[in-house]
């Protein structure tokens, strides 16, 4: 199965921004102190066109479209787009500058995956120096890959300097993009409570046919601290990215310990592009006649595995990268990371 995907990629166009020049005669002499003077422009807010406020979109990369504001000058505006977590724009998941103006309307494609819950946007007009108001604010919630019936426990951008809900991290850097493993020992730790029929959903990015080095293969897991240590422990679950030197196929790898009782499941995907947005989300519980574990890549069911033990840990910490296995995915980028139950 092959999972590389063209994505569209906002183009971010700087335009010159005018300033115009007034000459103002007054009574036909030469006005000496009014000549070579310069006026600010005055820019109107942009109208918000789609999504409008209170809508529901599919797409995880929506394309955000506002009417042209007017500007006294004539001049041609570029324009600032930003989304958020919250109407007060404190927590800011994405955003672009210099967008460049179309005809009549101005677009701008969202860069970072958005799903799970409500994102709030607005945009405006810059000439120059100039800044224009702001548009009114509109909210939308995105749908795509978040099922119906799934209520949202956490949901952690990664992509604004830190983590908003993670209970401990070692290591790694935060970019623009999410949370970057830099060392095998790094990871970043949830923990809620325990899950019996739940999903767990994120993105990656920087993920390469061979990885980093021989120890750099353990992209997501779950367990059980209080039931001992991660390589004995009785609720255990990861998700491994491998290659194949040294490593035998299966190359994506889906292991899953309930209640002590091991299953495996594994395909041989290994050509990544470290470029590319790869969606997962891991979902479990009571379903089509027993327990049921599927994992899915861009929204493509690529692993299923059927357990006979509930997993219920006594307490639930789920981990990008694993702590106790020194095996993280070096130069793996995580964002989006959303916990829910189903």
């Amino acid at each position: 199965m092959n999972f590389k995907r063209t994505k569209q990629l906002a183009a971010s166009i700087l335009a010159l921004g005018a300033v115009v020049f007034f000459h103002a005669c007054n009574g036909g002499s030469d006005g000496g102190n009014n000549n070579g003077s310069s006026a600010s422009p005055t820019i109107s807010a942009p109208n918000i066109v789609s999504p409008a406020a209170g809508s529901q979109v599919s797409d995880t990369q929506p394309t955000l479209t506002v009417s042209n504001a007017t500007v006294s000058s004539g001049a041609t505006a570029t324009y600032n787009f930003q989304v958020a977590l919250d109407d007060a724009f404190t927590t800011m998941v994405a955003q672009q500058a210099g967008v460049a103006q179309g005809s009549g309307q101005t677009s701008w494609q969202v860069s970072e995956a958005l799903a799970g819950t409500q994102f709030f946007w607005r945009a405006r007009a810059v000439v120059g120096a100039t800044q224009g108001p702001f548009s009114s604010v509109a909210n939308f919630t995105v749908t795509g890959g978040v099922s119906p019936g799934d209520v949202v426990v956490i949901n952690d951008p990664l992509t604004t300097g830190s983590s908003a809900h993670a209970i401990d991290m070692r290591g790694g850097q935060f970019t623009s993009n999410g949370w970057r493993v830099t060392a095998n020992s790094d990871f970043l730790r949830y923990e809620v409570n325990a899950i019996q029929n739940g999903f767990v959903m994120w993105n990656n990015m920087g993920l390469t046919r061979r990885g980093f080095n021989a120890d750099s293969h353990m992209l997501f897991g779950m367990w059980d601290p209080t039931a001992g240590g991660y390589r004995a422990n009785p609720f255990r679950v990861h998700v491994q990215k491998l290659w194949n030197s040294p490593h035998n196929p299966p190359f994506v790898r889906l292991r899953w310990i309930s209640g002590g009782a091991l299953e495996d499941a594994g395909m041989n995907f290994q050509d990544w592009q470290p470029g590319e947005i790869y969606s997962w989300r891991l979902e479990w519980g009571p379903g089509e006649g027993a327990n049921v574990a599927k994992l899915f890549l861009d929204g493509v069911e690529i692993l299923q595995i059927h357990y006979n033990r509930p997993y219920l840990p006594n307490t639930h910490f789920i981990e990008l990268g694993v702590a106790e296995r020194n095996e993280s995915v070096i130069d793996a980028i995580y964002s989006n990371v959303i916990i829910g139950t189903r």
